[in-house]
């Protein structure tokens, strides 16, 4: 999945992760962020990529029908609930993601959700608004969830913040191969095995935790 990242006109800086981030420009905090979904290709029922929503567009307006609005015809985005998946699915005629509490399912930063591109263009989404500041509690359950930064930062979950306990497995989806790298915390080596692959800014990735928790980031962009 390529990645531009613009966040309108002086660099967002943050440490630890400084080699390893996107181009990031930032006025007051607000910006935007383009992600590309693969065109399906060969792929009869599209191909799909796992990306968050990496800026906070206001309130009532992390929505799958207003983040996602202008797609193409046939476009689904997939949210996990703990046990299953929401669908929404963009129909032209109608203008609209179809059903309509599909539609109004929140994707608020430290999520993620699958994008399914049926066309036979790569689809490029942009997402609009603030940069999340202050400290940050990105909450997890125990068991599956779809995670992702809460800050559009690029590196690995560790250098973002998020801290493993022993058996915790990220999975992150490859969109190139449409499948799966798996990486698991090993308590004794205090070490992801094997090592975790970088997160571009606005990908997210399923997480198998072995018990419920936090992860908090306290950032500014100052």
């Amino acid at each position: 999945m390529r990645t531009k990242t613009l966040l309108l006109t002086a660099v967002l800086s943050a440490a630890g992760v400084a080699t390893s981030m996107a181009q990031v420009y930032s006025v007051n905090a607000v910006g935007y962020v383009n992600k590309t979904v693969p065109a399906k290709g060969t792929s009869t029922s599209g191909k799909v990529a796992l990306i968050s929503n990496p800026l906070d567009a206001g309130q009532g307006n992390n929505t799958i029908a207003n983040l996602f609005k202008g797609v193409p015809d046939g476009t689904q985005v997939y949210k996990y609930t703990g046990t299953g998946f929401i669908t929404a699915t963009y129909d032209g005629l109608e203008n609209a993601f179809l059903p309509a509490d599909a539609a109004a399912t929140t994707v608020v930063p430290g999520e993620g959700v699958f994008v399914r591109n049926t066309s036979a263009n790569d689809l490029t989404v942009t997402f609009v608004g603030e940069v999340p500041q202050g400290t940050l509690n990105n909450v997890y359950p125990k068991g599956l969830s779809i995670r992702s930064s809460m800050v559009p930062q690029q590196g690995t979950a560790a250098e973002l913040g998020f801290v493993g306990v022993d058996g915790d497995q990220i999975n992150q989806f490859d969109t190139a191969t449409q499948g799966y790298s798996v990486s698991t915390f090993d308590g004794l080596e205090n070490a992801w095995l094997p090592a975790l692959k970088p997160l571009a800014v606005g990908e997210a990735f399923f997480l198998l935790a072995n018990k419920g928790g936090t992860w908090t980031r306290t950032f500014s962009v100052n």
